[in-house]
């Protein structure tokens, strides 16, 4: 399979996990990572000059969140992808954000073929939303 290639930024507060998906990504040789940060504010002064094609953030982070950084990102650049990676499904939280203009949201403890299927699906113009969440995304 042919994968596009994209640009990519990252926030989350868990440096491990961070790491771990930084490792991870080395793997997917279609991704490029542009920043990444320990939260949204750190994140948006690495990335504003300069937009990743898709920007994966933590929903819960110090100093400014996922949901914060993803409001601010998309009132100033309506047409930017945003992914949220989270340990939390709630199907009501996803869809305030879906309504909101987030594009993607991804549980993590997903496998990491589901991460590259949602990178690609996002930078495709498409959403993705975690198979586990049960959420009308028409």
């Amino acid at each position: 399979m042919e994968y596009q290639p994209l640009t990519l930024a990252i926030a989350d507060d868990h440096n491990l996990f961070r790491k771990g998906v930084l490792e991870l990504l080395k793997a997917f040789e279609e991704v490029t990572l542009v920043a990444d940060a320990c939260n949204g504010a750190e994140l948006l002064d690495k990335i504003e000059a300069d937009l990743p094609d898709v920007v994966m953030l933590d929903l819960e982070m110090p100093e400014m969140d996922g949901v914060a950084t993803s409001r601010y990102l998309l009132s100033k650049y309506p047409d930017v992808r945003i992914l949220i990676m989270s340990t939390y499904g709630d199907e009501a939280l996803v869809e305030s954000l879906l309504d909101e203009g987030v594009k993607g949201y991804l549980l993590k403890n997903s496998e990491p073929q589901e991460l590259r299927q949602a990178l690609q699906a996002l930078k495709s113009g498409r959403g993705y939303f975690s198979s586990a969440i049960k959420i009308d995304a028409t």
